[in-house]
């Protein structure tokens, strides 16, 4: 079941871009990308070398890494951690389409070409595997022949734009997103979190089970059962893999789940509620409001504004609250 939900919350990464850039630098050069709740930043390097600092964290890389800013933080991308940075938003930059832009800095030294860009995701699972990423990681992208292919795709298509450029180089860039996470849960699989409680093989079958359906009146009793284990022990195991209780983590589930299904609007409230386990719309109503701070009406509307301000998709939930 463990490999299951992972193969599933990765096929179901649905990643829309919030923005894609590709960079023409030479050094010195600097930029400092500021924060953005909610999305996950990357950095594909197809020539030359960079440093990212994340807080206090510098990361080296080189021609065809990948580096992930999973949680959307700020921080400063370089040719050298000496190299000050210039606000994203204050650089000249051409704009090929309303996602999809290009940076040139010359400053006459080594040359760099980056594909930067931030995606946020409509899988509901993926935003707890995101969150159980560390702030930073760098993984290659060139130890596969499909992987050097990629690069070499993306590379061509931001040094010769063609119609279509933008869409090619954005897919490929995502699928490489995907890689680099991939290789890190092989290379550094965590012992606590998220990520560690779906590989278990007891409480990921649970887990696995409450995942694919929500409505069911799951209780602690009902969970151990899908585990094999005693109520007890189950519970143990749980918090001790998740850090929180098992009903806390039910609870906010369905809420996630439910914070989708009204953002997407195709349901009335009482069909939602149903959906992921409430019988009683009130009491669905008072979950909602303890879990997102407001009604599912306003809950639904703020979203709507904000992708009518930004012309995207609007973030996972479990990734802004």
């Amino acid at each position: 079941m463990e490999s299951d939900l992972l193969t599933a919350t990765l096929q179901d990464f649905g990643m829309s871009g919030v923005f894609y850039a590709a960079s023409e630098l030479s050094a010195p050069w600097g930029v400092t990308m500021p924060p953005m709740p909610g999305v996950l930043i990357f950095h594909l390097l197809t020539e030359g070398s960079a440093v990212v600092r994340v807080d206090d964290q510098d990361v080296h890389f080189s021609t065809g890494e990948v580096v992930l800013v999973p949680h959307g933080t700020g921080h400063l991308l370089a040719d050298d951690v000496d190299t000050p940075g210039v606000p994203l938003f204050d650089l000249p930059r051409e704009e090929l389409t309303d996602r999809y832009e290009r940076l040139r800095i010359d400053g006459g030294g080594a040359p760099s070409n980056l594909i930067c860009g931030a995606v946020a995701f409509s899988g509901l699972a993926v935003a707890r595997l995101v969150q159980a990423l560390p702030p930073v990681l760098v993984t290659t992208g060139a130890d596969a022949e499909w992987q050097r292919a990629a690069l070499e795709i993306i590379a061509a298509e931001s040094r010769n734009p063609r119609p279509g450029s933008d869409v090619v180089t954005a897919r490929l860039a995502d699928v490489l997103v995907v890689q680099a996470i991939r290789t890190w849960l092989e290379s550094e699989p965590p012992q606590q979190g998220w990520i560690a409680a779906v590989r278990d093989p007891v409480i990921g079958t649970a887990l696995a089970a409450l995942h694919a359906d929500a409505a069911r009146p799951w209780t602690l009793q009902s969970l151990a059962a899908e585990a094999g284990m005693s109520r007890s022990s189950f519970a143990a195991r749980f918090a001790a893999l998740l850090g929180e209780p098992v009903m806390r983590y039910v609870t906010s589930w369905r809420m996630d789940l439910a914070a989708r299904l009204v953002r997407e609007g195709d349901l009335p409230l009482a069909r939602v509620a149903e959906r992921v386990g409430y019988r009683s719309e009130a009491a669905f109503n008072r979950a909602f409001r303890r879990a997102h701070g407001c009604t599912p009406g306003l809950f639904a509307r703020r979203g709507s504004a904000f992708m009518d301000r930004a012309g995207i998709e609007m973030p996972d939930i479990s990734l802004v609250n």
